[in-house]
């Protein structure tokens, strides 16, 4: 999270750079949007379950086939 937050330039930030950033920018103490912030997370997260529940079968398999000797 630190390296991409100091070495990504605005156009190629990563998604949990972009989402702390979106967190940070309210003004003066103001009340965060929790629903915008989680909305935005579980786009950014969606994705990532999905292609592990298609793929689930496979992941378990290669790791399975590796433990034994």
């Amino acid at each position: 999270m630190l390296f991409a937050s100091v070495m990504t330039r605005p156009e190629s930030q990563t998604a949990a750079v972009a989402l702390q950033i979106f967190g940070a920018s309210q003004e003066g103490g103001a009340i965060p949007f929790y629903g915008q912030m989680m909305a935005a997370a579980l786009v950014c997260a969606a994705p990532v379950v999905i292609l592990y529940l298609i793929f689930q079968r496979y992941l378990v398999g290669g790791l399975t086939a590796g433990g034994v000797k």
